[in-house]
């Protein structure tokens, strides 16, 4: 384990990297399910992912976003669970022609119905603790046409969930034949107070490239991510280098250093305090 590496935030190289694909941010899976489609691309859930089947899994469930809302550029929020849902998720609101705003899935009912109203969200799919948290609130959310449920079920609500509304059949998208400047993602601040940005496609494909050359990232890495949060600059720099995603749900040193052993993890993202002694912070290594 003297080898791995803790990832917190790296500054990136300033000059642009080459090689990045065309086309809208979802060419990245497509992109790894066609250089590494049988590599284990997630690892959560009790699941095991391999990068053909989460390209799969994100054409299924655009195919469902799509006959929900159409595919013109409407705000869907999406709940940054780590875990394999959130990647199929957040990768098949793009598809399916729409924004993606991932928030945080521990968010209070006020500070979720401040975001979804500040976005004008149409769609929002979160996790079924924050619907049973914000339930009496969504309703009265102007312009919120439909929930949906991330890991699902919330039981009694009806509510549906992405897999069910994966279940209908894939996609057909070519996402090199769309404009990778228009808006892809906007993004909150750290604690979710409040709107910080939009970014286009081929921003957060540069983003993606340069932050997988930062972290070292390869398709032999293996990266461990205990942060309560997923990430998108982490997921798509993974999905962009080919490495493989472990999430661990209890990161306690113990409980880190098992899953180190066990997945032979090279890099580990997790919170400052949370590492087990034996792994080096590659900022401290000359």
């Amino acid at each position: 384990m003297s080898n791995t590496r803790a990832i917190s935030r790296l500054p990136l190289p300033g000059t642009e990297h080459q090689h990045v694909p065309v086309g809208s941010l979802d060419v990245l899976p497509m992109r790894a399910a066609a250089t590494w489609p049988g590599r284990t691309a997630l690892v959560g859930d009790g699941r095991t992912v391999t990068f053909a089947e989460l390209d799969r899994a994100v054409s299924r469930l655009a195919a469902g976003i799509r006959a929900l809302v159409g595919g013109e550029e409407s705000i869907i929020a999406v709940a940054a669970q780590p875990g394999p849902a959130f990647a199929v998720a957040y990768y098949a609101v793009l598809r399916s022609g729409n924004v993606v705003a991932p928030v945080s899935p521990r968010l209070s009912a006020e500070v979720l119905d401040r975001l979804l109203r500040s976005v004008e969200a149409r769609v929002a799919v979160l996790t079924a603790a924050m619907h049973h948290r914000a339930r009496p609130t969504l309703a009265a959310i102007s312009g919120l046409e439909q929930v949906l449920l991330l890991d699902g079920p919330d039981a009694g609500t009806g509510v549906p969930s992405c897999a069910e509304l994966g279940a209908r059949g894939d996609l057909p998208v070519e996402p090199r034949d769309r404009d990778e400047n228009t808006l892809a993602a906007i993004a909150f601040g750290g604690s979710g107070h409040g709107r910080t940005g939009g970014h286009s496609h081929q921003a957060l494909k540069l983003e993606a490239a340069r932050t997988g050359a930062a972290h070292g990232l390869s398709p032999a890495a293996v990266a461990l991510n205990a942060l309560p949060k997923y990430q998108p600059e982490h997921l798509n720099a993974a999905v962009w280098a080919g490495a493989t995603q472990v999430f661990c749900a209890s990161p306690t040193p113990d409980v880190l250093a098992r899953e180190i052993d066990r997945h032979g993890v090279s890099h580990c993202y997790r919170l400052p305090g949370s590492r087990p002694p034996d792994i080096v912070d590659p900022r401290a290594v000359a």
